[in-house]
């Protein structure tokens, strides 16, 4: 039921278009004249064998021949023989089509739009008029032509598909104005020759019939690029619904591997101290920001059994899950050197030693930075090696004071040393272990924190509680990035030695 709508419609709108036809063909028999029969019949003849057929010309692109000789007929003879033109033309392409509603239609639609394109051209046309008086009447039927048989074709071509006319007008007949306008150029030649000529004029037309022969083949082959055209486009939509399924693999996927960084995310924080520990006569403060869900940068705090606290801050090269493995792999193994209470020289040796053997053969090289101190309250001195890391930071009444590195990264390579520095602390001082993600954060001009200022946040804070002095540490990063984004984890492990009425 469904189908046969649209096919009901079709046959009626052939038969309204048909009616139409038969209405402008009696009201132009009323106003015709008497004619020269032989010219007449030379141009039926010659629309029998242009109708439907395309003239490919430069820069113009196909030009439609069917109502050239229609047109002719029109400027030479009057309305009613270019009728009789248009309904040959009309009933010429059964050579295209057997079917017979086809054909009527374009009868019908022939008829109709040269009724309206004669009209046009006896509107603007004068009395008795010279052959040069007919040129722009010709070009303005011209245009009549073009527009009611393009409606009339998108109209049916709509109620056959389901379309809107106006949409399918717009895709399929915009571009054919130029096409037309150039048919009439034909037109009146073959007008003029006749006019001079009479029938051997219409000879001298014959040289565009050569060019219809080659137009057929145009024409076959646009079939043939229609059917290209119709099995790319089902190719398209196999493509199409091919990737529109590897995309929700994808996305499923994507949400598996979101899933499991989740997770390893809170693994990963699981990992870090959520309080420091409670050392006699010591505050401390912490704090750690990852530049995505996870990082490679890693703090940490080491309870020893005679009292002493151990600290650890260290850095591993890169960012992301892949830097975040390898610091957990370092963790364990700084925990499991540090237990017994070795110096911190000999716990960075281990270390060391370990890593480099276990990132040995890796594709993409990697090394971890690493400061490891050890805290005695009863002499309040701090103990510490450094491996390749930021310097330990002290601040006093003497003023700010740096312990730079004296030791290479770890995991590069094997049999390395790292020396010592013991450092005695003041009721008061406050000490700084820190990541580069703080000294090396940069602003919308790109210039770097640096060192220099870290000091300045953290020495105008002293004599603070650690917690201030951290977020003022902070806080000076934060405003000297003024909305830049991270570009790297940071941390931030503060240390004071309280003073002797506040313990």
């Amino acid at each position: 039921m469904t189908a046969a709508r649209p096919r009901a419609a079709v046959t009626l709108y052939v038969a309204l278009t048909l009616l139409a036809a038969a209405a402008c063909s009696l009201a132009a028999y009323s106003m015709h004249h008497e004619v020269e029969l032989g010219g007449l019949i030379a141009f039926i003849a010659l629309s029998t064998v242009t109708d439907l057929r395309e003239v490919r010309l430069p820069v113009i692109g196909h030009v439609t021949l069917s109502f050239v000789p229609v047109l002719a007929a029109l400027i030479v003879f009057g309305l009613w023989p270019a009728i009789l033109v248009a309904t040959a033309s009309g009933l010429a392409t059964v050579t295209v089509t057997r079917d017979p509603k086809k054909v009527v239609f374009n009868v019908g639609d022939y008829v109709v739009s040269t009724f309206v394109a004669g009209l046009f051209y006896l509107a603007f046309v004068p009395a008795g008029p010279t052959f040069v008086q007919t040129v722009l009447p010709a070009f303005a039927a011209t245009g009549a032509d073009f527009l009611v048989n393009t409606v009339v074709l998108a109209g049916v071509i709509a109620l056959a598909s389901g379309g809107r006319p106006w949409s399918i007008w717009h895709e399929n007949y915009q571009w054919g104005l130029p096409s037309y306008m150039t048919g009439a150029t034909l037109s009146l030649l073959l007008a003029w020759l006749y006019l001079w000529l009479g029938l051997p004029g219409l000879v001298l037309g014959v040289p565009p019939l050569f060019l219809i022969w080659y137009s057929y083949d145009v024409y076959a082959g646009r079939l043939r690029d229609r059917a290209t055209h119709s099995s790319e486009v089902a190719s398209f939509r196999d493509e199409l619904a091919a990737a529109v399924r590897s995309q929700d693999e994808l996305r499923a996927v994507q949400r598996r591997v979101a899933n499991e960084i989740e997770r390893a995310r809170g693994i990963q924080a699981d990992l870090l101290p959520r309080q420091a520990p409670e050392v006699p006569g010591l505050e401390l403060a912490h704090r750690i920001e990852f530049m995505t869900e996870m990082g490679g940068d890693y703090f940490d705090f080491v309870p020893l059994a005679d009292g002493r606290l151990g600290l650890v801050c260290g850095d591993v090269m890169g960012k992301g899950l892949s830097a975040a493995l390898i610091m957990t792999m370092a963790r364990s193994l700084i925990l499991s050197a540090a237990r017994d209470g070795r110096s911190p020289g000999e716990v960075l040796r281990e270390v060391n030693e370990s890593l480099t053997r276990d990132l040995a053969g890796q594709s993409a090289p990697s090394f971890l930075t690493l400061a490891y101190a050890i805290y005695s309250p009863d002499e309040r001195a701090l103990l510490v090696a450094n491996g390749g890391h930021n310097p330990l930071l002290v601040f006093g009444p003497g003023g700010p004071r740096e312990f730079p590195s004296r030791g290479s990264m770890l995991g590069v390579r094997a049999d390395l040393e790292f020396p010592e520095d013991r450092v005695v602390l003041e009721p008061g001082d406050t000490f700084a272990l820190f990541t580069d993600g703080l000294t090396e954060a940069r602003n919308e001009a790109r210039e770097l924190f640096g060192s220099q200022r870290l000091i300045a946040a953290l020495h105008g804070a002293e004599g603070t509680p650690a917690d201030g002095a951290l977020a003022a540490a902070w806080q000076a990063v934060s405003d000297f990035r003024d909305g830049a984004p991270p570009s790297d984890d940071a941390t931030l492990l503060l240390g004071r030695v309280l003073p002797i009425e506040d313990r």
